[in-house]
């Protein structure tokens, strides 16, 4: 997705992070395909704690995301935070709020796959492991 020059006017992008995680950020959203543009909502990008190294909190549709970064994420193997960044933005794209069940988490994998990340997908998941439905530890 060309971040700068092909999103739609009401999307605002506002990164509050250090050089070395905007850089990270910026090439997953490079790395998106240019057809989802269109229907990416805005957000905003932070440096805080995150058990998963990263995730995002909205509390309903209409909110401008927030995506939260663990700052550890720029010292992990590249491919497993470019999965996990992917991931968060599938989370995002694809309007999930609140904690997620393993079927959003599935589903934010899938269309982080289909952008082209599968690799890195399965990177992270080696990480990370499986899946897990967050409903469950709230």
């Amino acid at each position: 997705m060309k971040v700068d020059d092909k999103l739609e006017p009401l999307t605002v992008y506002n990164y509050d992070v250090t050089p070395a995680m905007d850089t990270l950020v910026r090439h997953v959203l490079k790395r998106i395909p240019d057809s989802y543009a269109e229907g990416f909502p805005s957000f905003s990008v932070f440096e805080s704690c995150s058990p998963w190294g990263a995730h995002v909190e909205r509390a309903d549709i209409e909110e401008e995301g927030k995506i939260f970064c663990n700052p550890r994420l720029v010292n992990m193997a590249k491919n497993v935070a470019i999965g996990i960044l992917a991931h968060e933005f599938a989370h995002l794209f694809l309007g999930h709020t609140g904690a997620r069940s393993l079927q959003c988490e599935y589903q934010a994998d899938e269309l982080a796959c289909q952008w082209g990340f599968k690799k890195e997908v399965r990177a992270m998941r080696r990480h990370l492991g499986p899946p897990t439905d967050e409903r469950e530890q709230t």
